[in-house]
């Protein structure tokens, strides 16, 4: 249930930052900086980029505050760049999910 949670989180911080309008003009103006392939536009508009990143940030934010969402190890590195890959797996998967409903909607009722 834990990792559910740590998942729907960077799910819903991840959503806001790429589509949310309050970061539009932060997304505009890293475009102005290149959109290639390892620009910083590219992580702020790719799903599973941002979500590892994200990953990492909770993560970081959750064990530093000693919340009971994310446990608290010796390995406390190892259990951040796991939480990071976690995140950016789920994050990936619910949006290709949601994407994957959103298409077959569309399908069944063309405009």
């Amino acid at each position: 249930m834990n990792a559910l949670i740590f998942i729907l989180i960077c799910y819903g911080a991840c959503n806001n930052i790429i589509y949310g309008s309050l970061f539009e003009g932060f997304r505009n103006s890293l475009m102005k900086f290149g959109t290639g392939g390892y620009s910083l536009y590219k992580l702020f508009t790719c799903f599973m980029c941002l979500g590892t990143w994200m990953g990492f940030a909770i993560s970081s934010i959750l064990i530093s505050t000693n919340s009971g969402v994310v446990i608290h190890t010796d390995y406390t590195l190892l259990t951040i760049f796991l939480h990071g890959l976690l995140s950016g797996g789920g994050v990936w998967l619910v949006h290709t999910t949601q994407e994957m409903f959103e298409r077959a909607f569309e399908e069944e009722n063309p405009e």
